[in-house]
């Protein structure tokens, strides 16, 4: 078994760029020493690095690699370097990602923190699969998988690693559903444990942006302090949608003027503009709370 997987890895090592090409020198490096630790933690990185998992067959990659090793690995860092290598074979057959996954599952049984990630990643794949209308097919069973990996994640001490997948995949389930507060919720608990140096710009303001509208639509959220003061709203600094910042203040204040003086902005997004009674019904409600408050 040695011997196959020093050709697979003598064979891409040759055949890639300079730049991959060294990569794929270090992963032979510590395989052959057995360095299994700082195997791991080279994979963990390369796994998520597209210039080189855009030149291989991840699956191949498995096959032929991680799998002759993946006994020797943490469990949960197991699954962690899994994740795209499913991702990778659901593009291709959904169905094969799934049962993949199952497979993991099996071999790192006896981890509750693996099989939580597994089960996380699961979601994740069942959310991505969509209908033309881009509305996920397998919703009501992504509810149960939501639940039970909710009562799973109870069963932990503390907070751990695979909370913050969790909270991911949970939001992106209630945004689907449309329950605008859920999401809300589940999106500040992620990004609470979630290590903000791990997003990149881009990510930090969709999650922003999606934060913003969550706050501005979901019911019985009339409190905007927490997201006002949360770093994450920095990431619109500069941007287009520097003006949701703007209009989360006013809501905050009850502004009702300041929101409409927004109006070319804001109506420009659906889920905003189609909701626009909705809204200037709650910064009413807000700004009577703010004059009760200073009549006190």
């Amino acid at each position: 078994m040695a011997e196959k997987v020093e050709r697979y890895l003598a064979k891409n090592k040759s055949s890639a760029a300079s730049d991959v090409a060294d990569q794929w020198q270090k992963l032979e490096q510590l395989y052959t020493k057995k360095l299994w630790h700082q195997l791991t933690v080279e994979l963990r990185r390369v796994m998520y690095e597209e210039s080189f998992t855009k030149t291989i067959d991840l699956k191949d990659f498995y096959e032929n690699f991680i799998k002759e090793f993946e006994h020797r690995i943490n469990p949960l860092q197991l699954v962690e370097i899994i994740i795209p290598v499913a991702k990778s074979i659901f593009n291709k057959n959904k169905e094969a990602a799934y049962e993949f996954l199952s497979k993991i599952e099996k071999t790192v049984s006896k981890d509750k923190q693996a099989v939580v990630r597994v089960w996380t990643g699961q979601i994740e794949l069942r959310l991505l699969h969509k209908d033309k209308a881009e509305r996920c097919v397998d919703i009501q069973l992504v509810r149960q998988m939501v639940e039970d990996t909710q009562a799973k994640l109870d069963d932990l001490p503390g907070v751990t690693p695979v909370h913050a997948p969790f909270y991911k995949v949970s939001s992106v389930y209630l945004k689907e559903i449309g329950n605008y507060a859920g999401y809300y919720r589940e999106a500040l608990r992620y990004l609470g444990c979630e290590d903000q140096n791990k997003l990149s710009q881009s990510e930090k303001q969709m999650q922003a942006v999606l934060l913003g509208f969550a706050a501005l639509l979901g019911e019985n959220i009339y409190n905007f302090g927490e997201l006002l003061a949360h770093p994450i709203l920095k990431a619109l600094e500069g941007t287009h949608e520097k003006w949701l910042v703007d209009v989360l203040y006013a809501f905050n204040s009850g502004d009702l003027n300041k929101f409409k003086r927004y109006k070319a902005q804001w109506s420009e997004w659906d889920d905003i503009k189609k909701h626009a009674d909705f809204l200037e019904d709650k910064i009413r409600l807000l700004c009577l709370m703010e004059v009760c408050l200073f009549s006190l």
